[in-house]
C-alpha cells in the first residue's frame, strides 16, 4: 500500500500543474521571507497587473508556440499598436477610434505574419524578427521621431482602477485567458492548433487546412499584443519607443516555463498564466536583492537558458 502511495504522489510531483504550483508557492514565500510587506495583499495585486500585460501578450505567444513557432516581433507590435492608439487618439479626440484603430494595427500585422508563414513557407522565428525590423522603422516614420498623445481617462481608468480590490485589467485578462483555455479545449479550432504543432505534414494530409489555422492564429496573437499596448498606455500615462522591449523574450521564457512544449503541440494556457506570475515573483525578488538591471538581464538570460534545456529536448506530443 505504500508503495502505491509513492507511485500516487511521484505522479502528482510530476505532473505539469503541481510543479507550477509548487515554483509559485516557494518564490511568494521566498519573497515574503525576505520583504514581510510582499505578503500583503495590496503588494500581490501591484504583481497581478504587472502580470496581465505579459499575460495578454502570452496569449499570442502560447497559440504561436502551440503550433510550433515563436514571435519574436512581441517588441514592436506592442509599441506599434500602442502609437497608433495615441496619436489616432490625439488627432480625432476620440478613444475609441484610437482603439480600433489600434486594432486594425494588430489585425494587420497578424495577417502580414500569418501570411508569410502560412503561404509563403518562412520560418516563425524570421519572418517574426523581419516584422519586428519593419515595424520598428514604421513606427519611427508613423511618430516622425516624436511621440505624440497621452492615455485617455478610460484606458487610465481600465488600468488603474479596481473593482471590489481587483484591477480592471487584472479582470480583463482573467476573461481572456478563459476564453483562450475554452478556445483550446473545447473547439475544434483550438485541436486544429495542436494538430499543426504535433505535425504540419499530417495536418495537410488529414484535410486540416493548416494555412487557416496559421493565419489565425498569428491574427489573434497580433490582436492581443495591440490589446496589451493600449492597456500599457494607460498603465504609463503615454507611449514610448521601448515600451514593448521587456517583454521580447520573457514572453517566450512564460510561455515554456508554464509547460508549453518549446517543439509545439503540447501545452495550455493555464499554465502560461501560471508561468507568467512565476516571471513576475522571480523580478520581486530581484528586486528586494537590489540586483542591478544588467543583473537582473543575466537573469532572465539564465532563466530562458535553463527552461529551453529543460522542456526544449522533450519529444512533441499530442494534446
Amino acid at each position: 500500500m505504500s508503495e502505491q502511495n509513492a507511485i500516487s504522489l511521484k505522479g502528482i510531483f510530476s505532473s505539469n500543474g503541481a510543479r507550477i504550483v509548487l515554483m509559485l508557492v516557494a518564490l511568494y514565500l521566498v519573497s515574503g521571507i525576505l520583504e514581510p510587506n510582499y505578503f500583503q495583499p495590496s503588494h500581490l495585486m501591484s504583481v497581478l497587473v504587472l502580470c496581465c500585460f505579459l499575460g495578454i501578450i502570452c496569449i499570442g505567444q502560447t497559440l504561436i508556440i502551440l503550433t510550433g513557432g515563436a514571435d519574436l516581433s512581441v517588441a514592436y507590435s506592442v509599441t506599434f499598436s500602442a502609437c497608433v492608439f495615441a496619436q489616432t487618439t490625439k488627432q480625432t479626440g476620440s478613444g475609441v477610434i484610437g482603439f480600433a484603430a489600434a486594432l486594425a494595427a494588430g489585425l494587420v500585422m497578424g495577417v502580414f505574419k500569418g501570411f508569410g508563414v502560412a503561404y509563403l513557407r518562412i520560418t516563425p522565428m524570421v519572418m517574426t524578427l523581419a516584422t519586428n525590423s519593419i515595424l520598428m522603422s514604421s513606427t519611427f516614420l508613423y511618430t516622425q521621431g516624436v511621440l505624440k498623445g497621452e492615455s485617455t481617462e478610460l484606458v487610465t481608468a481600465l488600468a488603474k482602477e479596481s473593482f471590489l480590490g481587483i484591477r480592471y485589467c487584472v479582470i480583463l485578462w482573467v476573461i481572456l485567458g478563459m476564453g483562450t483555455i475554452f478556445l483550446l479545449r473545447k473547439t475544434s479550432f483550438g485541436r486544429k492548433i495542436y494538430a499543426v504543432g504535433c505535425s504540419t505534414r499530417v495536418t495537410d494530409l488529414s484535410g486540416i487546412h493548416t494555412q487557416g489555422v496559421l493565419m489565425g492564429v498569428y491574427i489573434i496573437a497580433s490582436v492581443m499584443m495591440a490589446i496589451a499596448g493600449v492597456l500599457l498606455i494607460g498603465y504609463l500615462g503615454y507611449p514610448n519607443y521601448t515600451m514593448g522591449d521587456s517583454y521580447q523574450l520573457i514572453s517566450i521564457a512564460a510561455v515554456v516555463i508554464g509547460g508549453t512544449s518549446i517543439l509545439g503541440g503540447h501545452g495550455s494556457y493555464l499554465g502560461t498564466m501560471g508561468g507568467v506570475v512565476i516571471i513576475y515573483l522571480i523580478q520581486s525578488i530581484l528586486i528586494i536583492l537590489n540586483i542591478a538591471e544588467a543583473g537582473k538581464e543575466i537573469v532572465n538570460g539564465a532563466i530562458i537558458l535553463i527552461i529551453l534545456l529543460a522542456y526544449g529536448r522533450g519529444k512533441k506530443q499530442s494534446a
